[in-house]
């Protein structure tokens, strides 16, 4: 299902917004080198909110602000475990990817989020 979320100049570049889809789900939009992304706003390796980490635009990379976890925004797949971690149990490193969602824009700017229901 398309939804409607907000318009392109509302989203500076190398910045990102949560969107409240309903009670149980928040999409993160955001742009990255001018090119838009869409995402599940918590990590998948925590829970944490997405919207409280930091973008790395060169690397397309989301960084959790919880345990610095690095997910790319366009794959979704996890990139970077910081070394202090690396010693953790395997349970605990393990990770999903992050949900991605395709976008949309339209030709008045307006940024569309395929989510399915």
């Amino acid at each position: 299902m398309l939804k409607l979320l907000c318009n392109n100049k509302d989203i500076v570049n190398d910045t990102m917004k949560p969107f409240r889809i309903n009670t149980k789900k928040e999409v993160l939009v955001g742009k990255i080198n001018e090119r838009l992304f869409a995402c599940d706003n918590y990590c998948p390796h925590k829970g944490a909110i997405l919207s409280k980490g930091k973008l790395k635009p060169i690397e397309n990379r989301i960084v959790c602000y919880m345990h610095y976890f690095e997910y790319n925004l366009f794959t979704g797949k996890l990139e970077k475990i910081p070394d202090k971690w690396k010693k953790q149990s395997t349970g605990w490193k393990k990770s999903g990817d992050l949900k991605i969602y395709k976008t949309f824009e339209d030709n008045h700017g307006n940024v569309f989020v395929d989510i399915p229901e």
